[in-house]
């Protein structure tokens, strides 16, 4: 018994040792439309694209990345080009997609403009705007402290004054001192963003469910327990799990139950997986020019090797 614990913990071992370190991923910065986007990249294989929620950036997938890179070259862009734009440039025209919280929402509205682009996709953590999406902001039973602390916590009766009171002025600075902050931070939780996301996803989604394939997923303390009900209306082609020991951060929470159910739901295109990819060339290759007065201008990687 001694004997098989410590093989066993020798293999596990053994394969950490393996996997690509996320601090040691390749990473990029590349001009869209004259604005700057950053991406991180690791593994060989078929394309993973990674879409963050908000307030997050590509650190987020720092612990399920590498276990993904393992089987797939995974690609983590810093939205705000997570989609068709980042594709276009790295010469990508089929790919698999993980999404997390608002990033779900971006991942879906690719996938309904670029059907054929978006081979499976999975989303997590995320109600749309109109399919669930009201209801779930509004505090509830499921918002204990294991699922959305922050938001639980704060939803108490006067605990946000309690804890804040006589320190409102750190608290503004704190939150208006870096130009943009409020814009980008609180933006897309804006009424009129969300009624504008309602709306699209209505407009399209409402008449025909999106035929992508699609695994929804959260935590068994979070958004779990309703993925199916959510998401049912939302895509014809839908596969629903609960990430166990996990609330909202379920990549950080339980990362290889989760990159182990992701890799299954991959595994299952046996019709037209995308081929893989190799992003070797960006590793020495510049991807940003300065044109005339300081405009970042794209170098386009078609014809490359």
């Amino acid at each position: 018994m001694h004997l098989s614990f410590f093989l066993t913990i020798l293999c596990l071992l053994r394969r950490a040792s393996t996997l690509t370190s996320f601090d040691d991923w390749g990473y990029q910065r590349i001009a869209l439309d004259n604005v700057s986007i950053h991406l991180r990249y690791a593994g060989s294989g078929p394309p993973v694209l990674l879409v963050h929620g908000n307030p997050r950036f590509s650190l987020t997938w720092r612990t399920i990345g590498p276990l993904l890179a393992e089987n797939y070259t995974v690609i983590a862009v810093d939205n705000r080009g997570a989609g068709d734009s980042v594709l276009d440039f790295l010469n990508i025209t089929s790919t698999y997609i993980l999404s997390h919280d608002m990033g779900a929402g971006i991942a879906t509205a690719l996938a309904v403009k670029h059907p054929d682009l978006v081979r499976r996709l999975v989303v997590t953590e995320y109600l749309l705007p109109d399919f669930g999406f009201e209801a779930a902001r509004n505090p509830g039973a499921y918002w204990d402290l294991y699922a959305n602390w922050q938001l639980a916590f704060f939803s108490v009766t006067d605990a946000a004054e309690f804890f804040i009171s006589g320190k409102e002025k750190q608290m503004l600075e704190c939150s208006i001192s870096k130009p943009g902050f409020l814009r980008a931070m609180l933006g897309p939780f804006e009424i009129r963003a969300i009624t504008s996301a309602a709306s699209s996803f209505q407009g399209t989604l409402g008449k025909r469910p999106l035929q992508v394939p699609t695994l929804a997923m959260g935590g068994e303390a979070s958004l779990g327990p309703f993925a199916s009900q959510a998401w049912s209306n939302v895509t014809s082609h839908l596969e629903t799990d609960v990430v166990p020991k996990a609330g909202h951060w379920i990549a950080d929470e339980n990362p290889t139950w989760v990159a182990r159910r992701i890799a299954r739901f991959f595994s299952e295109d046996h019709s037209h997986p995308p081929p893989p990819i190799n992003l070797s060339v960006l590793n020495d290759r510049s991807t940003l020019t300065v044109g005339y007065f300081g405009t970042l201008q794209n170098v386009a990687l078609s014809g490359s090797s």
